[in-house]
């Protein structure tokens, strides 16, 4: 229980009476009970949007209000209140639906002192999730200066105070004429400052509140060195925490002092530049809207928009007319952006936008009518009319929320959803984040529960063959980790495999798959000595330069040669870590290993990235095939990039073939392999009878 006994209580009853008589219990136990009786689904959306609330008691059999109302709302709102049920009988059934539904408890009526046990246990959670999450903001915020300061200590940083410098580093300091940056500690900002700009910089000058939030800027003005020289000074100004107390950076960038900007001047100044990509930017911007949210309870909306068929626009015009479509576009959204929320490019397909002080229905609905106003537009470059889709997932920034890494995931994860809707194709809408029943994992929840796992072993292997169609006496197999069937695994995220391998722990999970795998594969090569492994790693085991050194010893030990085994790397992970990929697939060739690259064809220009590289196969990602089935020129697509890499000589794969139709085209363009469900489903055991004449 918290020092001051305080608990902000919302009290779901049809009875008045009883909602009275459990404030009065709460009360007599010490609690300064502030508390609403609610009977209406409108009137809970309201309170729970206007502030934080403790704790939700409903009644399990209300009929003005039903519990699975109260959930749906709960997640929709993205918002942490417990819930804790009061049944009228004490039945098993209402227990397990109840908690099925997300409460942290059930309990019979009138067990009074059961009821103040639980509220007491629940409030004692809800404020130590309270404390991780800000505690994970406040590490996240650290991480994210510590950084920055690291990789640019070139750049000249001082620390303001109340008008004061605390902190200043040297370049800082010599571009003032100073040697050192100690020689300005405690040094008044405006005497560093020409006198005709002191009105403009005054209002960073003052004391800093610790909730007050201070938008970025990039300024400039003219500074004074100790010799009364005028110098002439852009600066980015933005609030930081600095020993535990609010406080001001000044950051002038290298390029500046070493007079690179003069060029670069208009963008930096120009915050309503929404065709640039401006990832930082989008990035600081929701990282304000969390702060706000976790601090004063004022919820946002985040509008993650895609520009839909982007791949095709783009290879049907051109990039240089592309843009002239989104500069449209990016016209058109900042007239239906009447209230001027922060609008932003992230990436080369994808805006977003920040709808302050926002409710979510109000947020969903401006996000579907945006969708509808551009279908309804009409875009025009030289003697053609173009019709533009828009996807767009929206989640609520509320407390819950610790990163902005976090904040776009949701996001995604509510796009996908319209996406799959549409067989990939399209979205054409906006679909709004509703987290999950129950407990929701972060990243740390991810890692901590996947090494557990790992321990506990429940994670095994299944094997899936990769079916020549040229012919070969290989007999090749793809190794896939799944997750044991157990109450260990219930609870368990979609996608969990997906997102555990984005953790820090994935590299871990990647040798224990490569150890088990080569225990299996020794075995397996007595009765089928051409079998070999398709084995994925992650992008963290492509930056572990231990790696190779390990894989050595598990080969040796192991009675293996690196020959048996294939490392394949996603596409996206060897574009992120390119210069480490190749130096991997380097090392992996001196000792004669091979490479496959997976998941290809996403990149905006796959080829590209293939011709800087030297791997021995190349499989297809599942959504380019998915969308070959759907309509002949996607057919044709895969046919031209298929062309392409046969012309380049690599060994091509093609996965999810689950038709016996596509197998003679596939054959007839060239590809040597193919895998799919169809073929036959992954299994534990590597049983494929590959002299099967289909």
């Amino acid at each position: 229980m918290a020092s001051d006994n305080a608990l902000k209580l919302l009290l779901v009853h049809d009875s008045f009476e009883e909602a009275n008589r459990i404030v009065s219990l709460l009360r007599n136990a010490n609690y300064r009970a502030e508390s609403k009786h609610v009977d209406q689904e409108d009137v809970l959306s309201k309170l729970l949007q206007d502030k934080p609330w403790d704790l939700i008691i409903g009644q399990a059999s209300n009929t003005k209000l039903p519990v699975k109302a109260i959930f749906s709302l709960i997640r929709r709102l993205n918002t942490d209140t417990p819930v804790i049920l009061i049944s009228d009988e004490n039945r098993p059934q209402d227990i397990v639906e109840g908690l099925r539904l997300g409460a942290a408890d059930v309990i019979p009526m009138d067990e009074d002192q059961h009821l103040l046990l639980v509220v007491a246990r629940t409030r004692y959670d809800l404020e130590q999730r309270r404390r991780l999450r800000n505690f994970r903001r406040r590490y996240a915020e650290s991480e994210s200066r510590c950084e920055r300061l690291l990789s640019s200590s070139v750049d000249a940083i001082a620390i303001v105070q109340e008008g004061t410098y605390l902190f200043v580093n040297d370049s800082y300091a010599q571009l003032f004429g100073h040697l050192e940056g100690d020689n300005m500690s405690c040094l008044p900002v405006l005497d560093t400052i020409a006198r005709e700009d002191h009105p403009r910089l005054k209002e960073y000058l003052r004391p800093i509140e610790e909730n007050e939030d201070i938008y970025a800027k990039h300024l400039t003005f003219t500074g004074i060195t100790n010799d009364r020289i005028p110098v002439p000074i852009e600066a980015r100004i933005a609030k930081v925490d600095y020993q535990g107390e609010p406080a001001l950076e000044f950051l002038i960038s290298r390029e500046f002092l070493d007079g690179a900007t003069s060029n670069l001047e208009g963008i930096l100044t120009d915050d309503g530049n929404a065709i640039s990509i401006q990832r930082d930017k989008v990035i600081e911007i929701i990282n304000i809207a969390i702060r706000q949210a976790a601090q004063k309870h004022n919820s946002s909306i985040m509008l993650y928009i895609t520009l839909d068929n982007y791949l095709n626009t783009l290879s049907e015009i051109g990039i240089q007319n592309t843009e002239q479509l989104i500069s449209q576009l990016v016209e058109k959204i900042n007239e239906e952006n009447q209230q001027g929320f922060p609008f932003m490019r992230f990436k080369e397909d994808t805006f977003v936008m920040i709808m302050q002080s926002t409710g979510a229905d109000a947020g969903l609905h401006y996000a579907t009518h945006l969708c509808e106003s551009i279908v309804a537009s009409i875009f025009e470059l030289e003697d053609r009319t173009y019709t533009l889709t828009l996807g767009i997932g929206a989640t609520v920034i509320s407390e819950t929320v610790t990163t902005a890494e976090g904040c776009i995931d949701r996001a995604l994860s509510a796009l996908n959803e319209l996406y799959q809707a549409n067989d990939a194709r399209f979205a054409n809408g906006a679909k709004l984040y509703e987290s999950e029943i129950g407990h929701e994992f972060c990243e740390e929840d991810l890692t901590d529960s996947a090494r557990a796992m790992l321990e506990g072993k429940q994670f095994e292997l299944f094997y899936q063959p990769v079916i020549p169609l040229q012919g070969t006496k290989e007999e090749f197999y793809e190794v896939l980790l799944h997750t044991k069937e157990g109450p260990q695994t219930t609870s368990l995220p979609e996608n969990f495999i997906a997102k555990v391998f984005k953790t820090t722990v994935a590299a871990e999970i990647d040798r224990w798959v490569i150890l088990e795998a080569l225990k299996n594969l020794t075995e397996t090569l007595k009765r089928a000595p051409n079998t070999r492994l398709f084995i994925n790693i992650s992008s963290q085991t492509i930056c572990d330069e231990g790696f190779i050194s390990w894989l050595k010893v598990a080969l040796k030990a192991s009675n293996l040669s690196p020959r048996q085994v294939i490392f394949q790397l996603r596409e996206i992970d060897l574009a992120r870590q390119f210069n480490r990929s190749v130096e991997l697939i380097s090392e992996l060739s001196k000792i004669n290993g091979d490479v496959a690259l997976s998941h290809f064809g996403l990149a905006i220009e796959p080829m590209t990235l293939l011709h800087k590289l030297s791997v021995n196969y190349v499989k297809f990602d599942s959504v380019i095939i998915e969308k070959a089935y759907q309509s002949e020129e996607s057919l044709e697509e895969v046919e031209n990039l298929i062309g392409q890499l046969k012309g380049a000589e690599e060994k091509i794969i093609v996965p999810f073939v689950e038709r016996a139709d596509m197998i003679p085209t596939l054959w007839t363009c060239g590809v040597h392999y193919i895998q799919g469900h169809f073929l036959q489903p992954p299994s534990r055991q590597m049983d494929y009878d590959f002299n099967t004449d289909d």
